[in-house]
């Protein structure tokens, strides 16, 4: 039963890391529906004042190689309803097969359509980088992110790390270390949080957990993050 998890759920889009894209892509002709939920808790206030942000997104492999993937994110902010907060359209090429180069290389793009229309366009590049190792993956996300046309308004760079370990093929462990350094009006505010994720797959869905404690400047501060995917 172990085996024929691990045969089946390597076809979806699964998720080891609370941040950090992994280099996969869903196979030719593959839908997935995946369900985020975060919880973002400031060091003031604690989950009492956490921004809660659930998304749907369905995802669909063009080539074995290229997929492409459309959200729907809703917010809700302490004392207020959830409401619909934007579309994002999301599009991923990997370079090779995994394994064919000394570190594999995907390249991602995003662009946000925010709800209020006056607002821009927001765009968010990403160079993903992983090694396997056996049973241990490496990766690593360089991350940037900015207002199209608005940049002066508001932009941001990322760098998200991490290492995954596979108990058994359907059940992986995780630690990860980010940092986020987002500039608005002049003035650039840096988080940084480090954490574990664990990860689960039967042979039609797969789902992760994982949270990101708030250290340095950021202490105090915690980040949870849930997806759960379903093959089709």
């Amino acid at each position: 039963m172990v085996v024929l998890a691990g045969a089946t759920a390597a076809r979806a889009d699964r998720r080891d890391f609370v941040r950090a894209y992994q280099y996969a892509t869903q196979p030719q002709g593959n839908l997935e529906v995946e369900i985020w939920n975060d919880v973002d808790a400031p060091p003031a206030g604690g989950f009492d004042q956490a921004i809660v942000t659930p998304r749907v997104e369905l995802e669909y492999g063009l080539t074995d190689h290229w997929d492409v993937a459309l959200y729907h994110v809703f917010e809700q902010t302490p004392g207020q309803a959830m409401h619909f907060d934007s579309w994002r359209l999301e599009t991923r090429y990997r370079l090779a097969e995994k394994g064919q180069w000394p570190v594999d290389v995907m390249l991602y793009l995003e662009g946000e359509r925010p709800a209020a229309f006056g607002e821009p366009w927001e765009l968010e590049e990403k160079i993903i980088l992983a090694r396997e190792l056996g049973p241990i993956e490496i990766v690593a996300n360089l991350v940037a992110g900015q207002k199209l046309f608005h940049a002066g308004e508001g932009h941001l760079w990322e760098i998200d790390a991490g290492a995954r370990y596979e108990v058994s093929p359907a059940l992986h462990l995780a630690g990860e270390f980010w940092t986020t350094q987002e500039t608005a009006g002049g003035v650039t505010a840096g988080s940084y949080y480090l954490g574990p994720s664990i990860s689960w797959a039967s042979s039609r869905i797969w789902v992760q957990l994982g949270a990101g404690f708030g250290v340095g400047d950021s202490s105090g501060a915690t980040f949870v993050r849930s997806v759960l995917g379903f093959n089709l």
